[in-house]
């Protein structure tokens, strides 16, 4: 008897646990059509290829797949979710998911065809919505000024804030304590500021930089954004879930949807997608393969991966979808530099080498050449010499020419606007620097500069200046030296110093470079110090616990060449106005003030050009008289 009464005891608890819950209704349950039509034999297959997909976006509970009276599906199924809100982005990711070139998924709620069919017959016009403007995320371009911005983070808080820079000074635009948890990091062409935060990324943007995006993902440990900002990166070394191990995600930054994840070992290094320069492919090495992903399918390139042995590191040309790889020896197979067009995989040139230890891939902005680095091992020597490779990519059959430097490299920087590249030579502690122009042949440009104390050269972004200087290096004595190669020797504009400086930053349009102390290890002096281009101080920053710098990049300039070199031309034309705003800026009125006498200004000078066209008027109607 007890027995049987426990036996009624469990089975009314299962029945008990099988009842509808609160949360099981209609809203749980979408409706995918268009999936292929089979026969039973292959539904377990397609059911698996189905809950692949539809998983992604939440636990499936169940599904059901009807079948016709010939035993093959009807080319629609069910799936209830556990939750209105996951149905909800099965809906937004999966609706238009082409599945292959014959069937593309149309996905709905159940309730909508509830909806349909309550239609009324007589029709009522809907009522307009009001307009909800957008935050203009360009907005930070339209100052008079023009002045650049930077982001900082510092202190125990993570007080975080973005400065306009001036011509002496900084103007705060925006500050918050807690903005982030550790990091921020602006788009790649200046729309958004990323910040970092246990629960995932958040996207800030407009005037007040108000929140314009979020990225559910938890314990973020890298994200990027694409070169062309529709698409963000995040990764986090612990899974989603575990029933769902993908813990790389690619999102659409303006709608905020997840558009693939990826389930990968723990990295210890970034980035693990490689971007081309407008965001159309994005590519990694996995194994002897090259996978190349093309968006916005966010699929493999021709649904296979290139298969490439020996495949060691890769890079895009920073203007064309052009990728050069390089491969390392094997056996009797020499190392070999290749350079390979996309879409179309095909070669457009390649290098066999030989005795290669390791190769370094340095591609010029505009793409008309490419520096591969070649260290070579001799034989019956411990010692390793260094070989360069250049490419034309511009001219007739892809001419490569080398050249061999005797001492070990330690870098080589491309000039971004010129045929131009500086190279540093030697060892830690006493190096050299060497500045080479490319012409019909490979010339020096000067004489080599010795003894100096660096080991990073970074260039102005408008090409021509370059400042040298020892990063994270306490024998250097965080000396900088400006330099200008424009002429045909390189001249040394002035010599400064930024004791422990650790990083070097131009701002994006070449007026002003940042030296920054951050807080990594010692706490001396923390802050920044900013400079123009000619090497002078223009202000200088002490802050405590001062984690990171950051200049807000710009958009590529909407000017022609032509009417660039017009405004060159006319460069005189423009001093004296620029002048009288240095001069107001240098006084010791304040912002008000001065926002004052400009609105006083203005108005006196609308008012004469008034008066001096009534002026013309009265005098033309003079002889009339």
């Amino acid at each position: 008897k007890q027995w049987y009464q426990r036996r009624v005891a469990i089975t009314a608890g299962d029945i008990l646990d099988k009842r509808p819950r609160a949360n099981e209704t209609i809203e749980n349950v979408v409706i995918v059509d268009n999936i292929p039509v089979t026969d039973s034999s292959k539904l377990v297959k397609l059911t698996n290829v189905l809950l692949k997909i539809f998983s992604k976006c939440g636990k499936v509970d169940s599904h059901h797949i009807p079948l016709d009276e010939n035993n093959k599906t009807k080319g629609f199924m069910f799936i209830v979710y556990k939750n209105g809100q996951e149905a909800t982005n099965a809906i937004s990711s999966c609706n238009g998911y082409k599945l292959d070139k014959n069937h593309c998924f149309a996905v709905n709620r159940l309730s909508d065809f509830e909806h349909c069919m309550s239609i009324p017959e007589k029709w009522e016009e809907p009522k307009p919505e009001p307009y909800k403007p957008q935050v203009n995320l360009k907005s930070w371009l339209c100052d008079p000024e023009c002045f650049d911005q930077f982001a900082i983070v510092h202190g125990k808080n993570r007080n975080t804030a973005v400065h306009a820079c001036g011509p002496n000074q900084s103007f705060p635009v925006q500050q918050r304590e807690f903005w982030t948890e550790s990091h921020v990091k602006f788009s790649p062409k200046g729309s958004y500021l990323a910040t970092c935060h246990k629960q995932g990324i958040a996207l800030w943007g407009g005037p007040d930089f108000s929140k314009v995006g979020r990225f559910n993902h938890h314990n973020v440990t890298y994200f990027q954004f694409s070169p062309c900002e529709r698409y963000f990166v995040t990764y986090s070394k612990t899974s989603l879930s575990p029933e769902d191990p993908q813990n790389l995600i690619i999102w659409e930054t303006r709608s905020c949807l997840n558009k693939r994840a990826f389930s990968l070992p723990v990295l210890n290094y970034w980035p693990y997608f490689k971007w081309s320069h407008d965001g159309q492919y994005f590519a990694t090495i996995t194994g002897d393969n090259l996978s190349i992903y093309s968006t916005p399918s966010m699929k493999l390139l021709d649904n296979k991966k290139i298969s490439v042995q020996n495949i060691r590191d890769f890079s895009w040309c920073p203007c064309e979808n052009w990728i050069a790889y390089w491969q390392s020896e094997n056996k009797d197979i020499p190392a070999r530099v290749t350079i390979m067009s996309v879409p179309h995989c095909e070669p457009l040139s390649a290098k066999n080498l030989f005795n290669v230890s390791n190769i370094e891939i340095f591609w010029q902005n505009s793409g008309n050449y490419l520096a591969v680095k070649v260290d070579r091992t001799i034989k019956n020597k411990k010692e390793s010499e260094n070989v360069f490779e250049i490419f034309r990519l511009r001219e007739k059959d892809i001419p490569v020419e080398n050249f061999e430097i005797k001492s070990k490299v330690m870098s080589l920087s491309w000039d971004p606007k010129g045929p131009r590249f500086a190279v540093i030579q030697g060892e830690q502690g006493r190096t050299d620097v060497s500045f080479f122009k490319i012409g019909e042949k490979i010339l020096p440009i000067g004489k080599t500069l010795t003894n100096k104390k660096c080991n990073c050269i970074k260039w102005s972004p408008l090409g021509q200046y370059c400042v040298l200087a020892g990063l994270n290096n306490i024998s250097f004595d965080g000396v900088l030296e400006f330099w200008d190669i424009g002429g045909d020797a390189p001249t040394l504009m002035n010599e400064a110093s930024h004791f422990m400086v650790t990083n070097i930053a131009w701002d994006p349009t070449g007026r002003y470079v940042c030296s920054s102390n951050t807080y990594g290890g010692h706490s001396v002096e923390n802050g920044y110090n900013m400079w123009n281009f000619q090497g002078s101080k223009v202000f200088e920053a002490s802050l405590e616990g001062f984690i990171q710098f950051q200049w807000r990049p710009r958009p590529p300039t909407l000017l022609r060449e032509k009417d660039i070199k017009d405004v060159k031309k006319n460069m005189k034309s423009y001093t004296r106005d620029f002048e009288i705003k240095d001069k107001l800026s240098q006084s010791k009125a304040s912002k008000e003030l001065i926002e004052k006498r400009r609105a006083v200004y203005d108005e006196f000078m609308t008012y004469r050009r008034k008066k001096e066209k009534s002026t013309d008027c009265d005098s033309a109607l003079i002889p009339l008289l």
